[in-house]
C-alpha cells in the first residue's frame, strides 16, 4: 500500500496520505449550525484512524439554502468562526487535515423548515420533496454568490486547510449545470457555457475571498444518472473546464438526490425509508403500500461495483492534470492502490467505508489487505433524515423511548 501512503500536496497543504474522508452529512451540529461535542469526537476518531484529509458534512452558506434534515452545519455568520476554529485545532492535533464543504440546497429543501422560499435556476418541481421552487432572479444569484464567498472567507479564518464547494447530487451548483433543473433562456442557462456561468462566477468570488494560495476544491457530478440530467460527455467537459479555471482538485461523483436511487448502491431498505422519511410518511396510503411491496423492483438501485466513477475519471485524466478525488463504492484496498498507480485518480475518497470503520486507513497502513466491513446495507443513509450518522451494519435502529411513545399514541388513535 505504499502508493496510498505517499505524502502529497494540494497547493499549500501537505497531506500525509492519499485517503480522503468524503463529505457525509452527520446530523451533529447544534441549532445554530455549530459543531457539537459529538462531531468533535467523530472527527477525532477519523483523524486517529489515519485518514489524510477530512471533508466535513455540507455546511449551509445561508439560512434559505439550509438542509431540511436536522443537525446540518452552517457557516453563514461570523460568530460561528471560533467554534469551527476549535474543531480544526482538534483535528490538527490528531494528525489530519480538514476541509469545509460549503453548500446551498436550492430546490432540495423545504420552506417550512428553512423559513424561506426554495429557490432554483428554474421553477421545476422537485419530485422528491413535492414542491416547485421560485426561479432565481439576478438579485437572488448575487446574494447567493456573496454568501458562498463570505462562507469561504470564514472557513479560512477558522483555519480550515481547504474549502470544497458542493456541486454534485442535485444541490444548487449542480442545479445550474443540469439541463433538467436549468431551463433558463437567458445568459445563465441553455448552452453548456451558459449553464456553467454560475459556477465560474462562484469560483471567481470565492478565489477573491480566500486568496491565490488557498486550496479551493469542488465536488461535481460526472453524470446525473436521471432522465434529462447531465450526461457523461458534458460532465467530462465540465470537469476539464473547471480544472483549467483554477480549482485545485475535483472530487468526482454521480447521481441526484431527487432520484435518490441513482446515488445509492447496494441494498434498498424500503421499510426504513417508509418509516423515517417525511416524503414517504406523508404520502397517500396506497403509495406507501405500493412502495412497501414493489419498491425494490420498481426502483432497482444500480449494482454495487468497485469504483463506479472510475471510467469517467480515466476520460478526464486524458485531458486534464488537475488532481482528482475518486468516490464511489470503494472498499477494496487492492483496487484503491491500483487506481492511484494507474494515474486515473490521485486520491481515494471514502464514505460508507469510514462510517463502518473510522480506523480503516490505519489498518491499511499496518498491512491489512481485506476490504472494508461495510456491507452497503445503506441504513446509514436511510436513517440520516431523523438520526445522527452511524453504522448499523444491517441491523435496524431500535426506536427511542419518545418514539415508542409516539408510535403507541398513533396506534391508539
Amino acid at each position: 500500500m505504499a502508493t496510498l501512503f505517499e505524502t502529497t500536496r494540494l497547493k499549500s497543504v501537505e497531506l500525509g496520505n492519499r485517503l480522503v474522508r468524503s463529505a457525509t452529512h452527520e446530523g451533529l451540529a447544534d441549532e445554530q449550525g455549530a459543531p457539537s461535542d459529538r462531531l468533535f469526537e467523530l472527527y477525532g476518531r477519523l483523524a486517529r484512524g489515519g485518514v489524510g484529509l477530512i471533508i466535513t458534512g455540507y455546511a449551509s452558506v445561508s439560512p434559505e439554502g439550509a438542509s431540511p434534515y436536522p443537525g446540518q452545519l452552517a457557516m453563514d455568520r461570523d460568530d460561528l468562526v471560533p467554534r469551527f476554529r476549535a474543531l480544526v485545532e482538534h483535528v490538527h492535533a490528531q494528525g489530519a487535515r480538514i476541509a469545509l464543504q460549503l453548500a446551498h440546497c436550492g430546490r432540495q429543501t423545504r420552506p417550512e423548515v428553512t423559513g424561506h422560499p426554495a429557490i432554483a435556476p428554474s421553477p421545476v418541481r422537485n419530485g422528491m420533496l413535492s414542491g416547485v421552487p421560485q426561479q432565481m432572479s439576478e438579485a437572488d444569484m448575487e446574494r447567493v454568490l456573496q454568501a458562498f464567498a463570505q462562507a469561504a472567507r470564514r472557513a479560512r479564518e477558522a483555519g480550515f486547510d481547504a474549502v470544497q464547494l458542493h456541486g454534485a447530487h442535485g444541490y444548487l451548483i449542480n442545479q445550474f449545470l443540469c439541463p433538467h433543473t436549468n431551463r433558463r433562456t437567458d445568459c445563465w442557462g441553455g448552452s453548456l457555457e451558459d449553464r456553467m456561468r454560475f459556477v465560474v462566477e462562484l469560483y471567481d468570488r470565492c478565489r477573491a475571498a480566500v486568496g491565490p494560495d488557498y486550496p479551493l476544491l469542488i465536488k461535481i457530478n460526472v453524470e446525473d444518472r436521471m432522465s434529462g440530467g447531465l450526461r457523461l460527455d458534458e460532465g467530462v467537459e465540465i470537469a476539464v473546464q473547471l480544472g483549467a479555471l483554477g480549482f485545485d482538485a475535483l472530487e468526482l461523483s454521480c447521481g441526484i438526490s431527487e432520484d435518490g436511487i441513482s446515488t445509492m448502491r447496494g441494498d434498498l431498505p424500503v421499510d426504513v425509508f417508509l418509516s423515517e422519511w417525511d416524503e414517504f410518511r406523508s404520502a397517500p396510503w396506497w403509495l406507501r403500500l405500493f412502495v412497501r411491496w414493489f419498491g425494490r423492483w420498481w426502483f432497482r438501485p444500480p449494482p454495487m461495483i468497485q469504483a463506479f466513477n472510475r471510467p469517467a475519471a480515466a476520460r478526464i485524466r486524458q485531458r486534464s492534470r488537475v488532481p482528482l478525488l475518486l468516490v464511489g463504492g470503494l472498499t477494496d484496498p487492492a483496487a484503491m492502490e491500483q487506481i492511484v498507480q494507474s494515474g486515473d485518480a490521485d486520491y481515494i475518497s471514502l464514505c460508507r467505508a469510514l462510517v463502518a470503520e473510522p480506523h480503516f486507513p490505519r489498518t491499511l497502513r499496518d498491512g491489512r489487505r481485506e476490504p472494508s466491513k461495510c456491507i452497503h446495507c445503506n441504513l446509514c443513509l436511510a436513517y440520516i433524515s431523523t438520526a445522527p450518522l452511524r453504522c448499523y451494519r444491517g441491523k435496524r435502529r431500535e426506536p427511542t423511548a419518545p418514539e415508542r411513545q409516539l408510535e403507541g399514541g398513533a396506534r391508539a388513535g
